[in-house]
């Protein structure tokens, strides 16, 4: 056999063993190039890089010697442990965390038992200090909690989907730093997050266990984001749903707005009752979008069945086609604008669902919800009154002018009534009418 096809054999033999091995177990992905290019920066970390992904860049290299300093004093937490045995535990969950990234890593074996040691004991020590101490009494002198930038810059990068670690490499940190510790350390990162969203007002357990849970997006998606599981499947029945229309145009039919106080998920408990749709109040700030679309490229890669964030999203996308729908919302105590102008909020919503697959309108979560308001609008008394709106009500100066019309007609009226009466009022000399 000629050299040649030997020495491609091997390099196709190595190329094959870097493949994962079960792609179903599979949970943190690369971003598919369509949903990159529309805002590539919403899924780069700013100053963390964590797992594999973006490990090495140049401007992320300032937070690798905090997470050394992090390292220290995680090492405390427990000092009959020695640095030997969390680095021989990480060799044990090697081969395991590998299968979590849907992309070969390059990496030999020291390197990535050194990446999931820093970056664990890093997540850990950030998380257990903030539910431990809070934000309020953090250390000054801490590199991270000490600096309000930071920390928040922090918080949001590990949040991101191409930014994580298995949270059984954090499962097992924890258990051995503080075996006796009575707070799982599951609740304490789901106190970690609640800070990062004061828009949940009701208190939620965690409906995913510490074994089932894949990584801190796959947490926060969860616990936050979705209905709760009695009402995760409300709109598998209706099959014939159309899309909404826009909130200026629901308006005017006679549709009202309001914001929906409880609600099963953070966005997702919207309800119509008695011609008003209620909405949760939503925060827009500059984090939202990169949210978002993290959120949405992980339901989109995860290949779910439900896909309740990008629902969400198609919701909102109907609702909002101006900046006028923006005000309504807002106005009615939806939408909370932290970007100060409506039409970023318009733009942010409309660009949102482009290059992401739709849910299959059987499985559509608002299904019935847009089937009731469509009866609603094609209602003939309804449409009658949005034309009537729309053609002589548009604006103030036709609502003013129909008032004067109104007005003077009445008063021709009440003068015809006075004037027939006092011709027929009797002659009050001779009592003849």
């Amino acid at each position: 056999m000629s050299p040649g096809p030997d020495r491609v054999s091997r390099h196709i033999q190595m190329s094959l063993q870097n493949l994962p091995t079960n792609q179903s177990a599979c949970s943190i992905f690369k971003v598919p190039r369509g949903q990159r290019f529309v805002n590539e920066r919403a899924y780069e970390p700013d100053i963390l890089s964590i797992g594999p992904y973006h490990r090495g860049k140049d401007h992320l290299k300032m937070m690798e010697e905090y997470k050394k300093i992090y390292l220290q004093k995680f090492l405390q937490r427990r000092r009959e442990n020695s640095l030997t045995s969390y680095v021989a535990a990480m060799r044990g969950l090697e081969a395991q965390a590998r299968r979590y990234y849907d992309q070969p890593v390059i990496l030999d074996k020291d390197a990535f038992v050194q990446m999931l040691l820093l970056d664990g004991c890093f997540i850990v020590e950030l998380i257990c200090k903030v539910a431990t101490s809070g934000l309020q009494q953090g250390d000054q002198n801490d590199p991270v909690i000490g600096n309000v930038l930071i920390f928040s810059t922090v918080s949001y990068d590990i949040l991101l989907l191409e930014n994580q670690l298995p949270f059984c490499v954090l499962l097992k940190l924890s258990s051995m730093a503080m075996p006796n510790e009575n707070v799982p350390f599951i609740d304490k990162a789901s106190v970690f997050f609640k800070w990062m969203y004061p828009s949940s007002e009701l208190e939620r357990s965690n409906t995913i266990s510490s074994h089932e849970c894949k990584h801190l997006l796959d947490l926060l998606y969860h616990n936050w984001l979705l209905p709760s599981p009695s009402e995760r499947h409300s709109g598998i029945e209706a099959k014939n749903t159309k899309f909404i229309r826009s909130a200026k145009e629901l308006k005017e039919v006679g549709i009202k707005f309001g914001k929906q106080e409880e609600s099963f998920g953070l966005f997702l408990g919207v309800r119509f009752e008695k011609d008003m749709i209620k909405i949760p109040r939503l925060k827009i700030e500059d984090t939202t979008e990169s949210l978002f679309r993290n959120l949405i490229a992980y339901e989109q890669c995860s290949q779910r069945q439900h896909l309740y964030v990008t629902d969400y999203i198609t919701l909102m996308d109907c609702l909002i086609n101006t900046p006028e729908d923006v005000r309504i919302l807002r106005h009615r105590g939806i939408i909370e604008n932290g970007l100060g102008d409506d039409e970023m909020v318009c733009t942010l919503f409309n660009k949102l669902g482009i290059n992401v697959m739709m849910s299959d309108r059987g499985l559509f979560y608002y299904a019935q919800l847009f089937e009731d308001v469509e009866k609603h609008c094609t209602q003939r008394r309804n449409v009658w009154l949005a034309k009537l709106w729309h053609n002589h009500f548009n604006s103030p100066w036709s609502l003013i002018s129909f008032l004067a019309a109104l007005t003077l007609l009445l008063l021709t009226l009440l003068q015809t009534v006075f004037t027939v009466m006092s011709y027929f009022k009797p002659d009050p000399k001779t009592g003849v009418k």
